[in-house]
């Protein structure tokens, strides 16, 4: 009886360490597809002085595509209007966060809530001589 015991204690316990290797692997791959996305957005806003309403989307988007995230739950904040829009050549910074919550889950059911978050900043554009 007491292997048998040991057995089911030993299965349960690989079982879940298994299980949070998994859910953090993937936890990895969702923080790495945000990360890329908010860069794909930072080279595309110079141009424009401001993160459009285009790239907010295509963020969102992509994010959706790639991984299932839901679009509604994507944060964008930063340099998103036209009012906040740095002019070519000016010393601004355009800035783009994002975020998009996260929840582990642990051991006997618990579940832990956090958010994924990515930030970049980028000079309005070259200066002109």
């Amino acid at each position: 009886m007491g292997f048998a015991l040991e057995m089911i204690v030993y299965l349960l316990i690989s079982t879940m360490m298994s299980v949070s290797i998994m859910l953090g692997y993937a936890d990895g791959k969702n923080d790495s597809y945000i990360q890329t996305a908010v860069t794909e957005a930072m080279l595309k806003a110079p141009p424009y002085g401001y993160i459009t309403p285009e790239i907010q989307a295509d963020v969102k988007t992509f994010l959706q595509e790639t991984r299932g995230m839901d679009p509604d739950q994507v944060v964008i904040e930063g340099t998103t209007s036209v009012y906040d829009r740095k002019a070519k050549g000016s010393s601004g910074k355009i800035e783009l966060r994002v975020r998009y919550p996260r929840k582990t889950l642990i051991f006997m059911g618990g579940i832990l809530t956090d958010e994924y978050k990515a930030k970049r900043t980028i000079s309005s554009e070259y200066k002109e001589r």
